[in-house]
């Protein structure tokens, strides 16, 4: 069984005409590479035409148990002002984490109207799911989510399961150190397949590397994530496959780390 951490309802490439026939692409994606669950990643710009919102994230899945959600918190638009909205949807078991876009949005994980997010997730024991790394054709951005930040917030917040996703591409060497010795930092590997990641972060020997030591280090913390439809789902699957790990810790990898990290 796979399960996919890290999926968007959106357009992409002319994968589909609206959010709706995006969605049914997805459930055929999955289908076609035996993806069994996924979380959707909603955006936190709203009533969007392109990407689904948390709103509308649920409108069109949240009837089907094979999805799951995270929230989106709008750090810049509303500041610490949803909290108690997102306490009720976690207490109420409707999303499963929250995700935080620094790099997306100007501001960085440290910032203090993050902090009350960070402590509900740890009271509530969820994860907080960083984006990292660059964005496609703007390496400015990862000025924002730089790992070190992301550290002071692991070591703040010491029973926060704190998850990076992208691994900080290109520099992923940097964020393998600085986050090494730091026991409730967790990784997903969405978008380290990509071809563009792939290229401007030494190629795949690598990004092998990298998710192999890692895993090694700490089998029980690495969740198996694509970024589609900007990312490939086969591609994400050969790069576990690649790394010629044993059944059980490969299983770990595919689902069973996500059904515990995120107690699916």
């Amino acid at each position: 069984m796979i399960i996919d951490a890290h999926v968007h309802i959106s357009l992409f490439e002319g994968n589909a005409r609206t959010l709706e026939e995006a969605l049914h692409v997805l459930k055929n994606d999955m289908q076609k590479h035996s993806v069994k669950k996924a979380i959707i990643v909603p955006d936190n710009i709203e009533n969007s035409d392109h990407i689904a919102d948390l709103t509308k994230a649920i409108e069109l899945a949240g009837d089907q148990e094979n999805f799951y959600f995270l929230g989106s918190p709008q750090i810049i638009q509303r500041g610490l002002g949803e909290v108690e909205r997102y306490q009720k949807l976690l207490e109420e078991k409707r999303i499963v984490g929250l995700k935080f876009f620094p790099g997306h949005d100007p501001y960085f994980p440290t910032d203090d109207r993050c902090l009350p997010y960070y402590a509900l997730c740890q009271k509530l024991h969820v994860p907080v799911l960083f984006h990292t790394g660059e964005n496609s054709g703007d390496s400015a951005c990862a000025t924002w989510n730089d790992p070190k930040y992301i550290v002071e917030i692991a070591k703040k917040f010491p029973k926060l399961k704190v998850i990076i996703t992208h691994y900080f591409w290109p520099k992923m060497q940097y964020c393998y150190d600085i986050t090494k010795d730091i026991s409730n930092i967790y990784f997903e590997t969405a978008a380290m397949a990509d071809g563009e990641v792939l290229e401007k972060s030494g190629g795949m020997e690598v990004v092998q590397e990298i998710v192999k030591k890692t895993i090694k280090d700490r089998p029980e913390q690495v969740i198996f994530g694509t970024d589609w439809p900007m990312c490939k789902i086969d591609d994400h699957i050969h790069l576990i496959e690649s790394l010629h790990l044993s059944a059980d810790v490969e299983s770990k990898i595919f689902y069973e780390n996500a059904l515990t990290i995120y107690d699916l």
